[in-house]
This record gives C-alpha cells, sequence and structure tokens, in this order.
C-alpha cells in the first residue's frame, strides 16, 4: 500500500461530512457541500490513479473537474426556480 493509496482512501472519508451537510442543512448550505465534494472526489480520483497508475483515471478527474463546476451552476438556477 502506497501513500496515495492511502490519501485516497482520506479523501473519500472526507465525503461523509459533504454527505452529511448535503440532507440536514439548508438547501444553500447543500449546495457548497455538493461543490466541495466535487472537489474531493477529484482529488480522490487523482490519487487513486498515481497510486494504481491507471492513466485513464487522470481522463476522468479531467472531466468531472471541467464538468463538476458548470453541473452545480445548473443545479442552483433549477433550484431558484423551485423555491
Amino acid at each position: 500500500m502506497n501513500p496515495w493509496i492511502v490519501a485516497a482512501s482520506l479523501l473519500a472519508i472526507a465525503l461523509v461530512p459533504c454527505g452529511i451537510v448535503m440532507v440536514r442543512k439548508s438547501t444553500a448550505d447543500g449546495l457548497v457541500a455538493l461543490e466541495l465534494a466535487g472537489t474531493i472526489t477529484c482529488l480522490c480520483l487523482l490519487a487513486l490513479a498515481e497510486g494504481l497508475r491507471l492513466s485513464y483515471l487522470f481522463d476522468v478527474a479531467l472531466t468531472l473537474a471541467v464538468l463538476s463546476y458548470p453541473a452545480g451552476l445548473v443545479f442552483a438556477h433549477f433550484l431558484e426556480r423551485w423555491l
């Protein structure tokens, strides 16, 4: 087990508080937690890609990094309509 896998595991554990905030707090706080979860997931995928030496995970992490911010904006736009 190398340090990259350990870092990916710790980052995956860091997603738990984001999920709790998404479920229990207000909608605006949930949206911020969703954005943070996207960032943490991207970093987790990068650590896994380096630790497991899988080059295609770098592409997945890059795609997630590019698409997570616009996805949050679209979610906020529809959330504004519903509330």
